[in-house]
C-alpha cells in the first residue's frame, strides 16, 4: 500500500468525537477504494463494503429500501456476525449508484453503533439527484493523485531527507549538491509518471517499465473519456472537445484557453456549464484570472479568462508525443516545459486545497499563480523553465507597487535554493520539488475534511441549443 496523506485525514475524521459519516471525493482511480478498505481493516475490528457498481443485486435492494431501519437491517445481515459498537465500519462504495444512500446516512450516524464511510466517482455531477444532503451530519474529503512527496514515499526518499528538504525550505537554505541533483532526477521522473496509483505502482515496482506506464495513463484518459460520455449527457460531444483541446491549449505560449478550441462559436457564456463539469468531475483544474493581486482574491476573478490544467501530470503527458517524455525524464534544454511545470504546480496547490488563481494585467505582465496565504497576504509563485530563471519583469512590477502589500515572491525552477531582493522584498528561488512546500502556506482549511456546509451540489443547466 502506498503511504498516503489522505490516510492521516481518516484517522482525525475517526478519533473526531461525535463525527458524522464521511464522503471520499476526488477523481476516477485515485485510490479512493483502496485507502478506504485499508483504513477500515486496519483501524475496526469489524467492517463490511457494500460495492454499488459491483453488486447489481445490492443496489437493487438498498434503493427499495424505505426507511433508516430497513438499510439498518441489510447492514447488519451483509456484515453476518454481530456488529461492534464503536468499532464496526460500514463502507459505502460508488454511492453515485444509489444517491438515497447519502440522503440516509444521517439516520445511520444517529444509531451511533458503527461509523459510515461513503465513496465514489463523479459525486461532484452526479449527487445534484439527492434529494435531501444531510448537513451537520456528513463531513467531505477530498482526495487527489499521489503528489511529489506522496510519490517521494513510493520511490523509498528516506525521510530524514525529506525533514532536510523541509528545513532548507523553511530557512530559505541552500540544498546539499548531491541530495538536490538526486531530487531534481526524481522530480523528472515524476513528471513522466504522475500521480495516478496504477501508473506509480508499474512505474517504482521491479521493472520500472515505463512504456507500461503510458499505457496505463493512455487507459485512464480513454476512461476518463468514457466517463464523459457516459454522464454528460447532451453535452458530452462539447465536454469532450474541451478535455480533448486541454494539453494543446496549454501548449500555446500564454496558456491561457481559447474559446474556439471548444467550438465554432466560442462564447464562455455557451460553454461555462462544460467547463464547470469538467471541474465537478474532477477531470480538469480550472485557474481564474483575477484584476487585483491582493486578498480576497475571488473578488476580482474574471471566470471567463482562465488556464485549464490536467487533473494528473502523468496523463497529460501521455497525450504528448512520447518524446516529450523522453525529453522530460533527461531535462533537454532544448524543449520548453512552461506547461508541465505549471500544470505540476496547480497539482500541488490544488492537493493541498488551495484555490487557483493567476495574475495577468496588460501594463504590468503576467504572474503564474497567486496564493492566498494563511497568515494573510498574497505570495506570488512564477513558474520557470529555462536558464533565465531570474528574469521576471511581471514579478518584480507587483513588487514594486506598494499598494499591493505584497512581501516575498516565489520563483520556482530546477535551480538550488537562493534568496534576492527587489524593491527591498525577498524573492526566494526554489527547486519545483519544493512546490508542494509552498501549496502549504496557503489559507486552505486547516484539515481535508471539510463540513458539508461549506459545500454545495448544485445541477448543471445547460444551456438552450
Amino acid at each position: 500500500m502506498f503511504k498516503r496523506n489522505a490516510y492521516k485525514d481518516l484517522l482525525d475524521w475517526k478519533s473526531t468525537e461525535g463525527h458524522g459519516a464521511l464522503l471520499v471525493t476526488g477523481a476516477r482511480q485515485i485510490g479512493k477504494t483502496f485507502l478506504v478498505k485499508e483504513f477500515a481493516k486496519r483501524e475496526y475490528s469489524a467492517h463490511v463494503t457494500v460495492d454499488f457498481i459491483e453488486d447489481s443485486t445490492a443496489r437493487a435492494r438498498y434503493a427499495a429500501a424505505k426507511s433508516a431501519d430497513q438499510v439498518m437491517d441489510l447492514l447488519s445481515l451483509e456484515l453476518g456476525s454481530p456488529m461492534v459498537p464503536g468499532d464496526t465500519l460500514v463502507f459505502f462504495d460508488e454511492v453515485q449508484a444509489a444517491p438515497e444512500i447519502v440522503t440516509f446516512s444521517k439516520y445511520l450516524v444517529q444509531d451511533g453503533r458503527f461509523d459510515v464511510v461513503m465513496s465514489g466517482s463523479m459525486l461532484g455531477t452526479e449527487l445534484a439527484g439527492v434529494h435531501s444532503m444531510p448537513v451537520g451530519f456528513l463531513q467531505i474529503l477530498d482526495m487527489a493523485p499521489m503528489t511529489f512527496e506522496e510519490f517521494c514515499w513510493a520511490q523509498g526518499v528516506p525521510e530524514s531527507v525529506l525533514v532536510g528538504l523541509h528545513a532548507c525550505f523553511k530557512e530559505r537554505a541552500e540544498v546539499n549538491s548531491g541530495i538536490h541533483q538526486k531530487m531534481t532526477e526524481l522530480f523528472r521522473r515524476y513528471l513522466v509518471i504522475g500521480g495516478m496509483p496504477a501508473a506509480v505502482a508499474e512505474g517504482v515496482g521491479a521493472m520500472r517499465d515505463l512504456g507500461v506506464v503510458r499505457e496505463v495513463q493512455q487507459d485512464l484518459v480513454r476512461l476518463y473519456r468514457e466517463d464523459i460520455s457516459k454522464y454528460a449527457g447532451s453535452r458530452a460531444l462539447q465536454v469532450k472537445a474541451i478535455f480533448d483541446a486541454l494539453p494543446s491549449e496549454l501548449n500555446k505560449e500564454n496558456k491561457r484557453f481559447q474559446m474556439r478550441a471548444a467550438g465554432r462559436e466560442g462564447k464562455y457564456e455557451r460553454y461555462a456549464n462544460d467547463f464547470a463539469w469538467l471541474v465537478a468531475a474532477c477531470a480538469a483544474l480550472k485557474t481564474d484570472n483575477v484584476t487585483d493581486p491582493r486578498p480576497m482574491l475571488e473578488r476580482t476573478a474574471e471566470r471567463n479568462k482562465f488556464k485549464l490544467y490536467g487533473s494528473d501530470l502523468g496523463m497529460l503527458m501521455a497525450q504528448y508525443p512520447a518524446q516529450t517524455s523522453m525529453a522530460a525524464l533527461v531535462g533537454e534544454k532544448s524543449v520548453s516545459f512552461g506547461a508541465v511545470y505549471e500544470n505540476y504546480v496547480a497539482q500541488e496547490l490544488a492537493a493541498a486545497g488551495d484555490a487557483l488563481f493567476y495574475y495577468r494585467n496588460n501594463r504590468k505582465g503576467e504572474v503564474d499563480f497567486l496564493l492566498e496565504l494563511a497568515s494573510g497576504g498574497v505570495l506570488p509563485i512564477e513558474v520557470k523553465s529555462g536558464k533565465d530563471y531570474k528574469l521576471h519583469t511581471a514579478l518584480n512590477n507587483l513588487l514594486g507597487t506598494e499598494e499591493y502589500g505584497i512581501d516575498e515572491a516565489i520563483v520556482l525552477s530546477e535551480a538550488n535554493v537562493s534568496v534576492e531582493e527587489r524593491f527591498g522584498k525577498r524573492v526566494s528561488y526554489l527547486p519545483l520539488y519544493m512546490a508542494g512546500m509552498v501549496a502549504e502556506l496557503g489559507a486552505s482549511r486547516s484539515s481535508a475534511v471539510s463540513l458539508l456546509s461549506s459545500v454545495t451540489f448544485e445541477p448543471i443547466k445547460w444551456p438552450e441549443e
